[in-house]
């Protein structure tokens, strides 16, 4: 009987034991799918940016790609899949747009509302598009964007983003430079 125990007991130890790495394993290959996917995606936008960067001299290219990551998910937001969209630009792009749900924020408190945001044929003329308004400014404000231009670093642009009204998140300029730095995204603006 006790024998019979040893064996039940040393049986199940090595099924929970394989369960347990085969749970392990997909884990694992989940992580390295979706890291593997995020550096694809850095790795087919990175060259856009620096092109857009040795063209213009304008938006250091780590700003860019960190935007691209950030406001897209990897391009893979639904304004990403639909429209090319991968800066939340809002408004029409050669009178093309699509309407979709956003988050604002306003006194540092979020809220949704529809909007209209640029649909774009491909990702070069969403990177375009984006370097355009960097460099001139909105309609209203030719300059709202200078600080970004004439910053020394990427944590200065950062900064000058928010600063300058990009974005409505608060903690917009700590998330761009924590993807920066999470994949060295700098080493693209030497």
């Amino acid at each position: 009987m006790k024998r019979i125990c040893k064996y039940r007991k040393s049986k199940v130890s090595i099924i929970i034991l394989v369960v347990s790495l085969v749970l392990l394993s997909v884990f694992f290959i989940r992580l390295f799918q979706k890291e593997n996917g995020e550096i694809h995606f850095i790795d087919e936008i990175a060259p856009i940016a620096v092109e857009l960067n040795q063209q213009t001299g304008g938006v250091l290219p780590s700003i860019t790609i960190a935007q691209a990551i950030l406001e897209s998910n990897y391009g893979k937001s639904e304004l990403a899949i639909k429209a090319n969209n991968l800066f939340g630009i809002k408004g029409s792009y050669k009178g093309n747009s699509v309407k979709m749900p956003t988050m604002e924020y306003k006194n540092n408190k979020s809220y949704t509302i529809e909007t209209e945001f640029r649909a774009y044929p491909d990702l070069k003329s969403a990177f375009i598009d984006h370097t355009k308004l960097i460099l001139e400014g909105t309609s209203w404000n030719k300059h709202q964007y200078y600080d970004v231009l004439a910053a020394a670093n990427y944590q200065e642009a950062a900064h000058a983003l928010k600063k300058n009204h990009y974005s409505t998140d608060p903690m917009y300029p700590e998330k761009l430079i924590a993807i920066i730095e999470q994949y060295n995204l700098g080493k693209y603006d030497d």
